[in-house]
């Protein structure tokens, strides 16, 4: 490596452990609030909508957590406990558990950093404060996040080394959607939209019989099944987060879009 790249400028060691015990925690979270809301799924025994809804939400979590464990297992075990990025006069090294690989500076094609980057709590903690995306010549791509130490350092190392290369912010494809943003908040609404209209339309209702001794007796009749309500609890709020995201994003390209 060294005849080819050159002399270590600064070496960048992943955090593996930290991906590992967020899959942990994420797991943890995952499997009881999975139980949890089969159980009250299977043992519901009427239709009402507040259930229905607070069923999805736990479901919608328990998934959430499950998605959290799952990738950052993933990038555990790709990137193996030694894991590291190293800077070098001519090329960047990343090592994993699968050897040792390098370009040179020449080979980078793009940079993508994304111009605006919440840092909450979270966001450290699953090392997305900081993200850098890399294409190389090849087809081959690198991912840089703030699980690297000294990550931000390690990205501004590699646009001053890679003049050629085009810099990008990961939201160019903003400017080809357009106007596709509003539609698809449209869709998202209509759908919502419909989907309380069905509920409403097949409300409980109550019944009442008259047997052969004149006696009145009452009992209700459900509209819509559990699963229904659950579907629908589970649906309504991706619709809604669907289409704030796509009037937001509209939004944001009609402001920052180049005149």
């Amino acid at each position: 490596m060294t005849d080819l790249f050159g002399a270590v400028l600064s070496r960048h060691r992943v955090d593996t452990g930290a991906r590992w015990r967020n899959a942990v925690w994420a797991l943890v979270l995952a499997v009881p609030t999975g139980w949890l809301g089969l159980w009250a799924l299977l043992s519901a025994d009427d239709g009402r909508s507040g259930g229905g809804r607070t069923i999805g939400l736990v479901i919608g979590l328990s998934l959430g957590a499950l998605y959290i464990a799952v990738t950052q297992a993933w990038r555990a075990v790709r990137g193996g406990s030694g894991e590291y990025f190293e800077v070098r006069e001519r090329g960047l090294v990343h090592g994993s558990r699968r050897g040792a690989v390098g370009w040179e500076w020449s080979q980078v094609v793009s940079i993508t950093i994304p111009g605006s980057t919440r840092i909450h709590g979270l966001a450290r903690r699953l090392g997305n404060d900081y993200r850098c995306r890399l294409a190389l010549d090849g087809g081959a791509r690198l991912h840089i996040d703030g699980h690297a130490a000294g990550a931000s350092g390690l990205g501004r190392a590699v646009v001053e080394h890679s003049p050629r290369a085009r810099r990008l912010e990961g939201d160019e494809w903003q400017e080809r959607a357009g106007g596709w943003f509003l539609a698809g908040a449209a869709a998202f609404l209509v759908v919502g939209v419909s989907m309380v209209a069905y509920l409403a339309s097949h409300a409980d209702t109550t019944r009442r019989t008259t047997d052969a001794n004149g006696m009145v007796s009452e009992h209700t009749v459900q509209g819509v099944g559990n699963g229904v309500i659950m579907a629908v609890g589970l649906s309504l709020p991706v619709c809604a987060v669907g289409a704030i995201t796509c009037i937001v994003l509209y939004v944001r390209y009609r402001r920052y879009r180049p005149r």
